[in-house]
């Protein structure tokens, strides 16, 4: 092995303050220079060199709240997508059933704006004529099945998913719902913003109802009312940082108990309607099915007939007249997120194509545009990063021995899926048309919804993906235990068979270390080699995990994308460590890859070290609205792109060698708050 002290002493002459030296040799970089912002030092804000010349080259297109190159290889992977759609759609012919002819009669339904509009309402109207007959709660309850055939949002949900504790079997699991906003606290906030908010989403409920023919003034009146109910809901609803806690969320219930615990919902009955067959089952949030059982027998019925008016509609504006969709995006698009301009209405069909035919649609797309060898390459830097974690978890010194031994059993047993599934699903069953949008939107939500119901008694198939293989995306399953690169995202910037191979490891290599990391963050650590919720840690090494952990949620805590907007350390605790393992893993996987080679050569001025965080830093090159980031730090579990950058590299001592940081500056934290976990 070489010299560690040797390699860091290399690098440690590099001045950060330098300017971008001539090309050393001809390997390609596989970076952009120009994407840099010299002026600043990369000791001083790394995000804003790797990203300050991107941001000024890429202004946000106005379709769009956020724009970085994740959107950039999706709109690349777009244009693929059509024309592959325009492709089939051209096809006659093609064999009922078929993936081919979903997709073409899918797509073409969607394009055909002249039979949507001709159409206008009446698809709707059979689902409006059973709220309108509603008259009474049993009503109400009874019509709740229908809801949930047609993929309506109702004041809860039910779905089969992978036992917590027992990897092999599926379990029934009912859990909270009911908004029409994405969280609860956009209801429970009362900040100016909030406030403002809080009107405009009560304004497109009226303009929405009456676009349904409701009086303009019975539509506010409605509106007002619905938005309490949803209030009223929000307010007893489990927090998203309440529900990262996977023990929080596991409740058995027998069926007795699920009947007592709610018993105006009836949900004895509710699930006869599905012909479920069941024992128990997992009550995610126990406490707010009781109160919301409670709120919704106190409702006036007229109430809960506007508040099913609204999320009938709600669900279905994207296959209704224009004047529903233009409204939609008004308040969805604009006001929620900052997009200034609607998307084409081929992006939209297909954005309806990958909430339900998105295996079809990776299946076409791997036809043709993924090569094998990509998935080879793949592979190895999958097994250099285990062999990395390996070595990381051997060496950990806050770690005891028998959880140490544990900890290297899950990593172990992690699985790999990588490009497309081994075994396509079989869709032929569906019917699809070329002539109905709305009428195929319905097929498909009920298809899905069977498909998921028949699993209870099924076991569980260890080969299904969660996303499509053209999605530009990566996950980690924790009851798998597993990591999939579906075919998408193994494309520039995040995988380059090109490109120099640090830039790589910093790019692709990081997002492998990240989703290996996730099994061992804050939740993932919790579910052991087989997948299942089981406490596998010590007392001690659980309370010196806690704690390096706790320093990890002080540092995001403090960090302010907005003016008094901050981001949530304990909603984004996962993806941090994800990102500070996952980084740490590339770095020293690319190490290891040429421990018998020579030392790899500078590159237009960059060493192998400092390649590696360019990689990584290209991949969050990136720009948002003010509306976007304000809705990101509320809903989603990832901090911010700038943050992705500089929360990790200014825990990493690595960085600060390769940069050539001096204590003090900005992206190097001081040693009692620097974060070391992994």
């Amino acid at each position: 092995m070489k010299n560690t002290v040797s390699v860091l002493l290399a690098v440690a002459v590099v001045s950060c303050q330098t300017a971008t030296p001539k090309p050393e040799n001809t390997t390609k970089l596989g970076f952009d220079l120009t994407n840099l912002d010299t002026s600043i030092s990369p000791c001083s804000d790394f995000f804003q060199y790797v990203a300050g010349g991107w941001i000024k080259k890429n202004p946000i297109p106005e379709t769009e709240p956020r724009w970085g190159n994740f959107n950039i290889l999706i709109e690349e992977n777009n244009k693929k997508l059509k024309y592959l759609l325009d492709s089939v759609a051209q096809e006659s012919a093609l064999e009922k059933g078929s993936y081919v002819q979903l997709l073409s009669d899918f797509y073409r339904s969607g394009m055909d704006s002249l039979q949507i509009e001709k159409a206008g309402l009446e698809p709707l109207q059979p689902h409006l004529s059973k709220i309108d007959s509603i008259n009474n709660l049993d009503d109400y309850i009874q019509l709740l099945p229908h809801f949930k055939k047609l993929g309506v949002t109702q004041p809860f949900q039910m779905w089969i998913g992978v036992d917590d504790k027992n990897s092999n079997r599926h379990l029934l699991k009912f859990g909270q719902s009911g908004l029409g906003l994405p969280d609860r606290d956009y209801y429970l906030k009362d900040d100016s913003t909030s406030v403002d908010l809080q009107q405009e989403y009560k304004k497109h409920i009226a303009e929405i109802l009456s676009l349904t023919g409701v009086d303009k003034v019975i539509a506010t009146e409605q509106s007002e009312k619905i938005y309490e109910l949803e209030k009223e809901l929000a307010a007893i609803q489990m927090s998203r940082v309440e529900r990262r806690k996977p023990e929080n969320v596991y409740n058995i219930h027998s069926r007795k108990e699920i009947v007592e615990l709610a018993p105006a919902l009836r949900l004895d009955e509710y699930t006869k309607t599905f012909e479920l067959q069941f024992d128990s089952a997992n009550i995610a949030q126990p406490a707010y099915l009781a109160k919301a059982e409670q709120l919704i027998a106190s409702t006036d019925i007229n109430i809960l007939k506007a508040y099913s008016r609204w999320h009938l509609v709600n669900s279905f504006t994207d296959y209704l007249p224009r004047a529903f969709v233009v409204q939609n995006f008004d308040f969805y698009g604009r006001i929620l997120r900052g997009s200034k301009k609607m998307k084409p209405r081929w992006k939209r069909v297909l954005s309806s194509i990958n909430n339900g035919l998105s295996e079809q649609m990776g299946r076409l797309f791997t036809d043709k545009y993924f090569p094998e060898s990509s998935k080879a390459m793949m592979e190895k830097m999958v097994e250099d990063l285990r062999v990395a974690y390996r070595e990381r978890i051997n060496a950990l010194e806050w770690m005891g021995e028998e959880t140490r031994q544990k900890a290297l059993e899950k990593l172990e047993a992690f699985k790999y899926k990588i490009g497309y599934p081994d075994k396509w699903k079989d869709y032929s069953s569906l019917d699809i048309t070329a002539n109905d949008y709305f009428t195929n939107a319905t097929n498909l939500r009920s298809f899905k919804m069977q498909e998921n119901l028949d699993k209870l008694h099924k076991p569980v198939d260890k080969g299904e993906w969660g996303m499509g293989a053209h999605i530009v995306n990566a996950y980690y399953s924790g009851s798998y235990n597993e990591i999939v690169f579906p075919a998408g995202i193994l494309q520039p910037p995040f995988f380059n068979p090109e490109a120099d191979d640090a830039i790589n490891y910093g790019a692709i290599g990081g997002v492998i270390g990240h989703e290996f990391t996730h099994g061992f963050d804050d939740r993932g650590r919790k579910y052991n080699a087989f997948g299942n919720l089981a406490n596998w840690w010590k007392m001690k090494d659980q309370e010196r995990f806690e704690k390096r952990t706790d320093k990890m949620v002080k540092q995001y805590n403090a960090y302010e994308p907005l003016r008094e907007v901050f981001v949530n350390g304990s909603l984004t605790l996962g993806e941090n460590i994800a990102d500070l393992g996952g980084l740490t893993l590339a770095y020293h996987a690319y190490k290891n890859s040429h421990v018998n080679e020579e030392e790899p050569k500078t590159i237009q001025g960059f060493s192998w070290q400092q390649r590696i965080f360019l990689g990584w830093g290209q991949v969050w090159q990136t720009n948002q609205t003010d509306e976007y980031l304000r809705n990101q730090v509320v809903t989603d579990s990832h901090s911010p792109a700038k943050y992705r950058v500089n929360g990790p590299m200014s825990n990493m001592p690595e960085f600060k060698q390769a940069w050539g940081c001096s204590d003090g500056d900005p992206m190097v934290r001081p040693d009692s708050l620097k974060v070391v976990i992994w």
